[in-house]
């Protein structure tokens, strides 16, 4: 949850990843999108300690894929189903209204929402993988917390003239 949040990358993208496609270091990592557009995704020192922690205690090192699954009666380990994260992603949200109905391709759309204004819209536009800086507009929403932020540093960038 937080890798998707935190690289706006698409569920799909993220659990084709194998273990070698993630450069821990640098903090970043190749996907495939769609049209096999190749992009880099970056994510957040913050989101290290997790990721670290995924791997110490719940990866399994059998097999290359970055996130793992192990059925349940042939124990065979595989990469994580779309249908298991899907299964996890409801498991935890369960009893909290707010988040009911929530998917995974909603950390996309806050992902674009959080970073409007905070980086031009063709760099959020590449970040996306979006052909067209049409479709990155339709994910980046200006919340009115947002508005009101770029309200006040307006305000104080306006000269007053006296009144």
């Amino acid at each position: 949850m937080h890798l998707l949040h935190s690289t706006g990358a698409r569920i799909s993208e993220i659990l084709a990843l194998d273990l070698s496609d993630v450069d821990i270091e640098n903090r970043k990592f190749q996907v495939i999108g769609k049209r096999n557009k190749q992009r880099w995704c970056f994510y957040s020192e913050n989101i290290v300690n997790c990721l670290n922690n995924y791997l110490k205690y719940y990866r399994h090192s059998s097999i290359s894929a970055l996130f793992t699954a192990q059925q349940p009666f042939t124990k065979e380990v595989s990469h994580l189903s779309y249908a298991t994260a899907y299964k996890s992603l409801v498991d935890l949200i369960d009893g909290t209204s707010e988040l009911q109905g929530i998917r995974f391709h909603d950390l996309r759309h806050t992902f674009g929402t959080e970073r409007v204004g905070l980086m031009g819209i063709d760099e959020l536009r590449a970040l996306m993988g979006h052909e067209t800086i049409q479709m990155t507009l339709r994910y980046s929403k200006v919340t009115s917390k947002r508005a009101e932020e770029v309200a006040q540093a307006a305000f104080k960038k306006i000269p007053t003239y006296g009144y």
